[in-house]
């Protein structure tokens, strides 16, 4: 019964691995729009897509199939209309541009503002968006919350409000203003009818927070979200003066019912905020090995892995095209708004001494911080008060400052971040269609792309996950796309799988697959899940015995370190080539099994003294573990290294061989087996050898007599042995024996003319048995001729040779073969060419001449004339009788 469970969970256990490897590699779940898509949200409850479009909202589900369509738009407008509808003239057929999208949750509707009529808002029914729940266009002025432009961002976040003892829904908005528009930066807007207000309607009026009219500033709203009470703006803008770019995070306490409470600090990316523009945003906790990075960094202070971070993505004014992602500890950015606050409340504004704050939006001149509230009481005004100055913001010099923790020579337009096993990853994607996988560590390492058909088309600000966090979706101009955020599965070996680095997979060990954690069903045990970035896989890390003869067989101990656990229930086998063999555990970290009987060893190749075999270790019939050449040596096979040296190859090489003069054999090491005629392991100065020839230069064509010595002779007495090389053409010499170790033979006339000189080696061969003896007999055999084609190159030749120009035979020669008198005096010059052949008759040119025997040293250049007139040599050109 036990067998059939197992068998069946094996089953279950592959047919699971295939159904998500088969998933892995499907298409992309992708929806296209029939405009340009500018708002995305999704609801935390079903997972539900929604897309604001031109003219549309699309309701989809998980897997992006279409739900449900609104249409919005064309509808007739005008853009200077402004509600009721009744009152509006020369209106004619318009494009509804989306410009917020927001859950509702508490009456499960939509949000859906566009540009109609200035920009007013509906709420759709969440679980069928053609299903209009509210909108009113006669309401007036009061009632439109967006913009009727193109390049006005609005964002916004849900609220709520208290009057008379009541609890309202809301969401608070942020945009910037046109020339007609209304200046107001932030509002708040009810969701339900009460009194005198109607839906829609601003509710809390703020002067404070609106430029004005004679100072123009450009705000563009990025990223909203609520944060331990507060609502947080996130926005660039210009100071009315300056056209440059300044980030800005905005708090508003989220009871705050006048907005007293609005303070902008300015966020610096990179060295001298060179990243200026921020582009978008996310806030997600860090992690535990980024929070402790960005501790033990000391930049960020203490952040804790449970804390927010507000992960940025901004631009450069300066540097066309080029961006960073930086990272703001929420800790950081609170603590930074609370010294502005406390400055302005307890200090006249200043910090240390100096001026840190300012009203932003305002044209008046003189003081403003001139409360003077005691540090104990500051508390009680967290949120400000009508009697105290407000908005604030910081000053450049106290602004909150990051480097870049990763940046790009794109732009990037959109940020996503997760956390999985401790580790961050950030999704960034760019104005090209590429979404870039960025492990945030001390140093951020981008260790892939996200896959997809998205090239070319600038991804949408609105980058998120799916519920589960298992998959991406990310938008461009007119098509949202599904892709999971890791591609682990379709590695299908643990090298492949940690090469890609990436923090979402690792290797299952016992399960043979590249994983998820979370999906590895032993990865909590020891070593049973190799994290992917660790760049570590099971392997063999040696054998003991380290490797054996090839004709013997043994038992083998395999050492795996990091060797997960194996369980009474798991199977051990060992595959040694085509042999198998049942593996058993020794302790947690060796494995010992049986090697192949000396027939079933395969052959030594040819070129080697060994051969390699296959050492594999699996688990459970088919996860292989680890694998491993294991080598079985060939002590005959090693002389084939060296035939000119085959008791040296024998001892020298790394199978402990020795060597048998008595049969000129080399074996495995036998400690039984002792004698004169044995040469053990590493004891080459024993074996019998010929060294140290005399001359070691030797012309062609000319019999030269070498002497050489013979040592460890002592077994070879009265043998008689003879000398060959392949340049002697198959012929062998006799060697005489000299006195004492000394043995000579007569020479030989080689033939040679390939190169000026070659290297010759000698083989010694034992007359009586025709083995090779240990031979070193190296010598020069060199050619006067080659290469000194006339007198002059043949006398700069080196003096060691003994070359010679031999005017009978027309030839440089070694000197015994000449019988001329060898005159000292070479023949005239010649010239066979000259380089240009032409030139202006007024010269000034460098000409070169060409030829034979134009002398052996630049100084033996007297003159050069041309057509009579002297010309300069220039010697650092000459090159010896030729040119």
């Amino acid at each position: 019964m036990a067998s059939w469970v197992s068998l069946l969970l094996v089953l279950l256990c592959r047919s699971i691995s295939q159904a998500q490897e088969e998933s892995s590699n499907a298409p992309h779940p992708v929806f296209n729009s029939e405009s340009t898509i500018n708002n995305v949200v999704q609801d935390p409850q079903t997972g539900r897509i929604y897309l604001g479009a031109n003219n549309s909202i699309y309701q989809l589900g998980p897997s992006l199939k279409l739900q449900a369509r609104a249409e919005t738009g064309p509808k007739e407008d005008s853009p200077t209309c402004t509600p009721p509808a009744s009152a509006c003239q020369k209106t004619k057929p318009m494009p509804n541009l989306n410009k917020l999208l927001l859950i509702h949750p508490s009456n499960q509707s939509l949000i859906a503002c566009g540009s109609r009529y200035r920009g007013i808002c509906s709420l759709l029914n969440l679980s069928n968006v053609e299903q209009e729940i509210y909108y009113c266009d006669s309401k007036g002025e009061r009632t439109y919350v967006a913009n009727v432009e193109d390049n006005v961002n609005v964002v916004g976040v849900m609220s709520y409000y208290k009057k008379d003892g009541k609890t309202f829904n809301v969401f608070v908005v942020g945009k910037d203003y046109r020339n007609s528009d209304s200046s107001k930066l932030i509002s708040t807007r009810i969701l339900d009818e009460y009194k005198e207000w109607v839906v829609f309607e601003t509710i809390i009026e703020a002067s404070t927070i609106q430029p004005p009219f004679n100072i123009k500033y450009s705000h563009d709203f990025r990223y909203a979200f609520k944060e331990d009470g507060h609502i947080f703006f996130l926005l660039s803008r210009t100071d009315g003066v300056d056209t440059k770019n300044l980030t800005f995070v905005s708090r508003l306490c989220e009871d705050d019912q006048h907005y007293y409470s609005y303070t902008e600090l300015q966020l610096k990316c990179g060295a001298e905020n060179q990243y200026n523009k921020v582009q978008a945003a996310f806030v997600a906790s860090p992690g535990k090995e980024l929070a402790r990075a960005m501790t033990e960094s000391t930049v960020y202070g203490k952040v804790s892995p449970w804390h927010k971070v507000l992960f940025m993505v901004a631009s450069s004014d300066d540097l066309d095209g080029e961006s960073a992602l930086c990272m703001y500890p929420m800790n950081s950015i609170n603590e930074r708004l609370v010294d502005i606050i406390s400055a302005c409340y307890s200090d006249n504004g200043k910090i240390s001494g100096v001026p840190a704050v300012y009203i932003p939006y305002s044209s008046k001149a003189g003081e403003f911080c001139t409360s003077n509230i005691g540090k104990d009481l500051l508390k009680d005004f967290k949120c400000g008060a009508d009697f105290l100055p407000s908005p604030l913001a910081s000053r450049p010099k106290f602004a909150l400052q990051a480097s870049a923790a990763w940046t790009s020579t794109s732009l990037l337009t959109a940020v996503a971040v997760a956390v999985e096993n401790d580790h961050t990853i950030a999704f960034l994607g760019n104005n090209k269609g590429e979404v870039f996988k960025v492990h945030l560590t001390a140093a951020a390492d981008e260790y892939g792309k996200v896959p997809g058909d998205n090239i070319g088309e600038k991804v949408n600000k609105n980058l998120f996950f799916d519920l589960p966090q298992s998959h991406l979706y990310i938008t461009t101009e007119k098509k949202i796309t599904k892709v999971p955020v890791q591609t682990c599965l379709q590695k299908t070996d643990c090298k492949s799988c940690v090469e890609l680095r990436d923090p979402y997979c690792g290797w299952c060990v016992l399960e043979g697959r590249c994983t998820r954690r979370s999906e590895c069903r032993r990865a909590e045990e020891r070593n049973g899940w190799l994290w992917s970035p660790g760049q570590q896989c099971l392997k063999i890390l040696s054998f003991y015995p380290p490797n054996l003869s090839n004709k013997k067989t043994d038992k083998i101990q395999i050492n795996i370190p990091s060797l997960p656990s194996i369980g009474p229930s798991d199977r051990l086998k060992c595959n040694v080539g085509s042999f198998q063999s049942e593996g058993i555990m020794l302790d947690s970290s060796q494995v010992s099994c049986d090697l192949p009987q000396p027939s079933d060893i395969p052959k030594t190749p040819e070129n080697q003294d060994f051969v390699a075999v296959s050492v594999r270790i699996f688990v459970n019939e088919t996860v292989e573990l680890a694998e491993r050449e294991f080598k079985f040596y060939n002590c005959a096979a090693t002389v084939r290294k060296s035939e000119n040296t085959p008791c040296t190859a024998c001892v020298t090489s790394p199978w402990g061989c020795q060597w048998n003069t008595q049969y000129h054999t080399c074996s495995d090491k036998d400690n039984s087996i002792v004698g004169p005629n044995i040469i053990g392991h590493r004891k080459r100065l024993e074996c019998p050898q010929f060294e140290n020839p005399d001359p070691v230069l030797i012309p062609v064509g000319y019999e030269t007599s070498i002497s050489f010595e013979g040592i460890n002779l002592d077994n070879y007495e009265d043998r008689v042995f003879t000398i060959g090389t392949e340049l002697m053409k198959n012929m062998e010499e006799p060697v005489r024996k000299e006195s004492g170790r000394f043995y000579s033979f007569n020479g030989f006339s080689f033939s040679y003319d390939k190169s000026p000189e070659t290297s010759v080696l000698f083989y010694m061969k034992d007359k009586r048995t025709g083995n090779k003896m240990d031979s070193t007999l190296n010598v020069t055999l060199y050619n006067c001729s080659v290469g000194r084609e006339d007198c002059s190159l043949c006398k700069y030749a080196d003096s060691k040779y003994n070359c010679v120009w031999c005017s009978k035979q027309k030839a440089c020669v070694f000197k015994k073969l000449c019988s001329d008198s060898q005159n000292t005096e070479c023949p005239n010059p010649q010239i066979t060419n000259i380089v240009p052949l032409f030139g202006p008759m007024k010269g000034g040119i460098s000409i070169t001449i060409h030829g034979s025997n134009l002398g052996i040293y630049k100084e033996d250049i007297k003159n050069i004339t041309v057509a009579g007139e002297p010309c300069i040599h220039q010697a650092e050109k000459y090159s010896v009788s030729t040119r």
